[in-house]
């Protein structure tokens, strides 16, 4: 992995640390999709935010979480996107 790309999974991460708080109340169970720092938007399964994330930000990385007040290892959904 590219250091780019850990780089952008720590930022994410951090900016998703951040939101949680709100997140657990509104959307728990939910998953995250975030790009640059920023929520782009919550979905039921990790495919489906996999696949937003594509769509949206192709080859650009972008990271999934799981809304969850306890820590859940995604595997492969938990890093930043790079498709390509």
């Amino acid at each position: 992995m590219s250091h780019a790309i850990e780089v952008e999974i720590e930022r994410n991460y951090a900016a998703f640390k951040d939101l949680l708080g709100s997140l657990l109340t509104e959307s728990p169970g939910q998953y995250a999709l975030l790009h640059q720092q920023r929520l782009v938007g919550l979905f039921q399964s990790p495919g489906e935010a996999e696949r937003a994330g594509f769509k949206k930000f192709g080859e650009d990385p972008y990271s999934i979480q799981l809304v969850s007040d306890e820590p859940v290892d995604l595997g492969f959904y938990s890093y930043a996107m790079a498709k390509g």
